[in-house]
């Protein structure tokens, strides 16, 4: 077979190990004599790539306790939504750093949500730079931003400075790519396409102080909650792209870390 250079920005080019290993247990995951494809996910071998997946993400992003680790469905689309109606509650103000057509679909989710002003943004100019200045509001309920924009191809080499708000970020693109410091962020997001993994699962690694201020009034499936307390397992996950996820951040550990990517 020719392999070709796929420049996809998502689903993106995975490794080729990764690959490999997918085929060989494809047809018999680990002596099971099923497919992963087949298992359920309340099974003890996929609890143990859903343990795995987290734990290795935890650990590339150097995370420890206070941090939940959840794979969820819907890309980073769903977040767009799911972030404000948990934590913009009525009277509060969130606010939204626009950098490029990802972070506008953001604050255009948001405001249909509660309130989002608009700490900066550089679509006067086409979205060809970063904001000189930021001005966030007096006590926003979070900051959001996205930290790669791949349509404008904006990243944010050092993050803007948001005092104690929660400060979370839209990584899809840009997740895994580089150290950081990640203790830096209330919750993270990522569609698991663009650099960990194939479409179907969405990871966020977030904060346990910050599951806990959602607002309780939501359907289950809306809630941060309902997946902390099921370990990601509330409804069906996406359990294939979960296990191509894990075997992604087992290559990437392998190589070294982020120092090495």
């Amino acid at each position: 077979m020719s392999k070709v250079h796929n420049f996809n920005a998502g689903p993106a080019v995975l490794p080729q190990a990764v690959l490999a290993q997918a085929q060989a247990e494809l047809l018999d995951y680990q002596g099971r004599g099923m497919s992963i494809l087949e298992m359920s996910h309340r099974s003890k071998e996929y609890e143990a790539v859903n343990t795995q997946a987290e734990s290795r993400l935890k650990a590339l992003l150097g995370l420890g306790e206070g941090y939940r680790v959840l794979f969820l469905q819907g890309g980073a689309s769903f977040q767009f939504a799911m972030i404000p109606l948990n934590f913009l509650p009525a009277g509060a103000v969130a606010d939204y750093i626009v950098t490029g057509a990802w972070g506008e679909k953001a604050l255009e989710e948001a405001r249909k949500v509660g309130e989002a002003h608009v700490a900066a943004s550089t679509a006067e100019g086409g979205f060809r730079s970063l904001p000189s200045a930021i001005q966030l509001s007096a006590n926003p309920a979070y900051v959001h931003l996205t930290t790669n924009e791949t349509i404008q191809g904006v990243q944010w080499a050092e993050l803007p400075d948001v005092g104690g708000a929660p400060l979370i970020a839209d990584m899809s693109s840009d997740i895994l790519s580089r150290p950081i410091d990640a203790s830096r962020f209330a919750l993270i997001y990522a569609g698991a396409q663009k650099n960990i993994g194939p479409a179907g699962a969405t990871a966020v690694i977030i904060r346990e102080d910050l599951i806990a201020q959602g607002r309780k009034d939501l359907p289950a499936i809306m809630r941060y909650t309902t997946f902390a307390k099921n370990n990601s397992l509330y409804n069906t996950p996406p359990g294939f792209a979960v296990y191509l996820v894990n075997l992604v951040l087992g290559w990437i550990a392998d190589l070294g870390g982020l120092a090495a990517m």
